[in-house]
């Protein structure tokens, strides 16, 4: 009985993809490697795209002969579909840009083919896969979930994960963010302050202005130029109501970087000091030996504050280049304001070393995961 239930459970699951994906009769191509989840592709930087053939997981593409295969098997779940996808491809390896689906989890020992896996983005105490482990997993997990490879960005995502996946474990940093490295003699001697400016949510923007309102006014007092990168730069229409929130404090005074045609990250590349309450991109700044600064300001009971730098590494809520608080201490922000624009340049490397690993690795050119895919 359970397992005619579980029949028509994945039956409806499967009829939800219906009507958006689109179906192809062709079998996929045998390849080299798969990516499951062609959302997001890193790998082209190291692979070329005819040697990935891609695993669409989000109900984009539905391969029908596959699709035959399952039903004729009666087995119709998620994991056969894709276990049936893999086997017919037949690749080397699988591999995925996601770090939080725990159905690749299971592929490996399901098709007995080796799986990498990629950290997708930073990781919090109320990240959900984090704050709801016992669900994503189970006990015994470990015997049950195994990925060969594993790239993540730093030790403390690797505990996490060792005690509930089996595997090797690489802490490799933002796998993107190793692709280059920054050139410190072109920058400008000028401020960004990353916006995480929000429509949606007042968390997000909570005292995000009263941050860049005291930033603006003490680098006026330093004679250094302070710049915003607005998160809405190529949203025309939620750009305006941005505007808008930081003019309240700023009186006009209000440059925003407004280049559409660059990258947020490549944008950034050309400043010498970095502002933000909380971002993954200037971690990875930082990770680099860019001058990066955080000035988390939001009330305790903010599911935000959770994100403050080095909180899921257990940093401690002040530090050199960092600060956290839930009222206003404008004698903090001063601190770490001149410590990011005043340290001479091989104090700021030597004293942010050991923080700015704990937060995130790198490993520039990816030379590990380089050394793993030349095994196959």
């Amino acid at each position: 009985m359970k397992i005619l239930m579980l029949f028509f459970y994945n039956l409806k699951v499967f009829f939800k993809y219906i009507f958006k994906a689109k179906w192809i009769i062709k079998l996929p191509k045998k390849n080299k490697f798969i990516l499951v989840d062609g959302d997001y592709n890193p790998f082209l930087e190291y692979i070329k795209k005819k040697n990935i053939t891609i695993l669409y997981r989000r109900g984009e593409e539905i391969n029908l002969n596959i699709l035959f295969k399952c039903f004729l098997k009666l087995k119709i779940s998620t994991l056969d579909y894709c276990a049936e996808f893999i086997k017919h491809v037949s690749p080397k390896l699988i591999m995925t840009a996601f770090d939080y689906h725990t159905i690749f989890y299971k592929l490996g020992k399901k098709t007995g083919i080796k799986t990498l896996m990629l950290q997708k983005g930073q990781r919090g105490d109320t990240e959900g896969i984090i704050s709801n482990s016992d669900y994503f997993f189970p006990k015994n997990s470990k015997k049950k979930f195994h990925v060969d490879y594993v790239l993540l960005f730093n030790n403390t995502v690797r505990k996490f994960y060792s005690k509930r996946i089996n595997g090797n474990f690489f802490e490799i940093g933002s796998f993107e963010n190793n692709f280059s490295k920054i050139n410190f003699k072109r920058q400008k001697k000028e401020i960004v302050f990353i916006s995480n400016y929000s429509h949606t949510s007042k968390d997000k923007c909570e005292n995000e202005d009263i941050v860049a309102f005291y930033l603006h006014e003490i680098a006026k007092k330093n004679n250094i130029r302070f710049n915003i990168l607005p998160r809405y730069r190529n949203n025309p229409k939620i750009l305006i109501t941005e505007k808008n929130f930081y003019n309240k404090v700023l009186k006009n005074d209000l440059r925003f970087i407004l280049d559409r045609k660059k990258t947020s990250y490549e944008l950034l590349l050309n400043y010498k000091f970095i502002f933000s309450t909380y971002s993954t991109l200037a971690n990875e700044f930082l990770a680099k030996g860019a001058r990066v600064g955080f000035i988390m300001f939001k009330s305790s009971k903010n599911p935000i504050f959770s994100y403050r730098f080095g909180s899921f590494s257990k940093l401690k809520k002040k530090g050199l280049f960092w600060t956290c608080f839930a009222k206003l201490n404008i004698q903090e922000i001063n601190r770490v304001f001149n410590f990011v624009t005043k340290t001479k340049e091989k104090t700021w490397s030597l004293k942010t070393e050991s923080p700015r690993k704990k937060v995130m690795n790198f490993d520039y050119g990816n030379k590990q995961f380089k050394s793993i895919i030349k095994n196959f």
